[in-house]
């Protein structure tokens, strides 16, 4: 089993109207007002193994800017709302190595009274409490806890585009002056939360077999989640420059702080085969899943159960804890100090091995991070 944590940058760049290349646009932008320009740069290519880091997929990177799918906010350094932005464009720009997303608007009259301030954005969620939002009451802790601010799981656990990972980010700035007709330079990224896990099982056989998995099927998991996590108000609470022991977010956001009664059951999709430079068979499976706590669960855990294509007319199931394997595919899923939990912005990754007639989980140490190529409509 590999574990792996799920990243995402969104930088601020400066964008000045006297200066715009071809591939950009200019605005309607009065020259006397302060102008807020907002971009995101983004890798074009994965990082190398040693980096830490692993792209995602299409959709697991998707923000529906097309039909306004976002909020952006901004709060005082007390958590109090003070404005939303609202941009009046959206351009892109691509380099050879880079993808800057950039939006450009006249910045809120009431920021300008602010030096300091959070800036708080919200992507892909069900729905938004605009009717909710008040200027010097609203506080950041509202939208983490607001019951508009949930998700119900995907259907089939599959993204598309009427089913998209709600994601969450904050960060601070200090010492911002916002001038008549210049663009305010934010110099520091906001680091995006995906609300969801990813779980991946993948078939390893070697050359002497050639089986698949007539089914892959989580038991026990939670319909609903929250669209933030839990008392994440900046950006030091979650993003550690990629330290292992630290990031992203350790607690769980459950709806009413529990997991839901009623045991369910889901079918992983599958995803595809291939055949390795080693020569051996691959196939994949994945969901997507909203957090579970199985830590202290006692036997209402969460558990993967896969069977193989040999045993399609049989009941047997092979099971898949989410625990710490010993180096012999071994694990005591009754011990709390191996188990774990269901947490968002991670990659659960699972390699059930058959070799020598023998079907192991393939444990693996935690490798890489899981990295934002996000693509915008």
């Amino acid at each position: 089993m590999a574990r792996h944590i799920v990243t995402g940058t969104l930088m601020l760049l400066v964008l000045w109207a006297a200066s715009c290349s071809h591939d950009t646009e200019v605005f309607g932008t009065s020259d006397k007002e302060p102008i807020l320009s907002i971009g995101l740069r983004l890798p074009a290519r994965s990082p190398e193994p040693g980096e830490g880091y692993e792209a995602g997929e299409t959709y697991e990177n998707y923000i529906d800017i097309e039909n306004n799918n976002y909020r952006i906010y901004f709060f005082t350094s007390d958590n109090k709302l003070i404005a939303r932005f609202e941009p009046d464009g959206f351009v892109e720009t691509q380099g050879s190595d880079y993808r800057d997303y950039s939006m450009l608007g006249k910045a809120p009259t009431a920021l300008a009274d602010h030096q300091s301030f959070k800036m708080v954005v919200l992507a892909n969620w069900p729905q938004y409490g605009d009717d909710t939002m008040k200027a010097g009451e609203t506080l950041l802790a509202d939208i983490c806890n607001a019951a508009w601010g949930r998700f119900d799981s995907f259907s089939a656990f599959e993204l598309g585009p009427e089913r998209l990972i709600p994601f969450y980010g904050v960060r601070e700035y200090d010492n911002i002056a916002f001038k008549s007709g210049e663009a305010a330079l934010l110099p520091e990224p906001v680091t995006l939360l995906r609300a969801v896990a990813k779980a991946e099982v993948i078939l390893k056989t070697d050359d002497h077999f050639d089986l698949s998995f007539s089914e892959v099927k989580i038991r026990r998991y939670n319909n609903k989640g929250y669209c933030a996590p839990k008392d994440v108000f900046s950006q030091d609470d979650y993003d550690h420059g990629g330290e292992w022991n630290s990031d992203y977010v350790s607690g769980l956001h459950l709806v009413d702080n529990s997991n839901d009664a009623e045991e369910k059951i889901q079918n992983f999709r599958f995803a595809y085969q291939w055949i390795g430079a080693d020569g051996n068979k691959y196939e994949k499976w994945i969901a997507y899943l909203p957090e579970y706590r199985n830590i202290d669960a006692g036997d209402k855990y969460s558990c993967i159960e896969v069977r193989l294509d040999i045993q399609a007319g049989k009941d047997e199931y092979h099971k898949v804890y989410f625990a710490n394997y010993d180096e012999n595919g071994k694990t005591d899923n009754n011990d709390d100090a191996k188990r774990f939990d269901i947490s968002r912005n991670n990659l659960y990754r699972f390699t059930v091995t058959v070799r020598d007639n023998r079907l192991t989980v393939n444990v693996q140490e935690w490798q890489y991070a899981y990295d934002n190529e996000y693509t915008f409509d």
